[in-house]
């Protein structure tokens, strides 16, 4: 069955953020000149993907305004024959697109894969994270797209981390270790945020996910895990009973936008790679003498 819709995640506080996500939601932060959520919907809709839904607290609702078409702009741009301009601000109108399902209640990652239940139905599905953002040449959900073609079997995103960070992440468990760093390897289970000596690999899951329906009804009815929440890792653990989970090895660099040092590196070589900013930035960074 084909891949058509995406689940964005997007209703937290942003906390690491603070003061600034008091005032501007993490998601409308830019890398650029764009709002780290544009880059999460293009990579969506550039795999095929047909139909987003963006899991939104009711405090975030302005995050829709910046894909509402916005007409006295428009005007002002025509007017003034700026057509680049215009050009790229009419890519940002997907209101159409996009849907909004509420999450009342921040009760961790795998609550707010299941409040978009009614709207996934029976169909498989794909997650998209907003603190991780990945720069390939191909959308990388669409990579794991086509392992879930391939294996018909939910898949994992994952990345090399230090053994030492492993109480950051989830973090997978081969079902073979000698196959772990094939691009695409089976897993037996995931833990979530294990301390360094307990680890089961250095294999960090990260935010993309393409899942079987069944997980939903895993998820409606898990209860809370670490932190008292409702977590996704632990889910794997019912899925696994009747169904195989791959990982997928992302290679691609990556970009860890829940934390300033991320944010920061992902501005630097954003910019380094525009042609327009990148002899300003390198002449910049070079006076520093770092």
């Amino acid at each position: 069955m084909k891949v058509k819709k995406c689940i964005i995640p997007a209703a937290g506080w942003g906390t690491r953020f603070l003061p600034l996500t008091k005032i501007v939601h993490k998601e409308l932060v830019p890398v650029l000149a764009k709002p780290i959520i544009d880059y999460l919907i293009q990579e969506a809709f550039d795999a095929g993907i047909e139909e987003v839904y963006l899991i939104l607290s009711p405090r975030k609702v302005e995050i829709m305004d910046y894909f509402r078409k916005y007409d006295a702009l428009e005007e002002q741009l025509e007017s003034q024959r700026k057509d680049e301009l215009l050009k790229i601000v009419r890519t940002t109108n997907r209101e159409a697109k996009i849907k909004v399902v509420y999450q009342n209640e921040q009760l961790g990652l795998g609550h707010a894969i299941a409040v978009a239940r009614h709207k996934i139905k029976n169909e498989p599905f794909a997650v998209i994270l907003g603190d991780d953002l990945i720069d390939s040449k191909t959308p990388c959900i669409a990579d794991l797209i086509e392992v879930y073609k391939k294996t018909n079997s939910s898949v994992v995103g994952v990345t090399d981390i230090e053994i030492s960070e492993s109480n950051k992440y989830g973090i997978v468990i081969p079902k073979d270790q000698k196959q772990r760093n094939e691009s695409i390897f089976e897993i037996s289970g995931a833990i979530e945020k294990p301390n360094p000596e307990v680890a089961p690999s250095n294999k960090a899951i990260i935010g993309r996910y393409v899942f079987t329906p069944e997980i939903m009804n895993i998820l409606a009815n898990l209860k809370p895990g670490v932190n008292n929440e409702i977590q996704l890792a632990d889910a794997f653990t019912n899925l696994l009973k009747n169904q195989s989970i791959y990982a997928f090895n992302i290679k691609d660099q990556r970009y860890d936008l829940g934390s300033v040092e991320g944010f920061i590196k992902a501005n630097i070589d954003f910019a380094l790679k525009d042609p327009s900013l990148k002899e300003t930035i390198t002449n910049f960074l070079k006076s520093k003498k770092l």
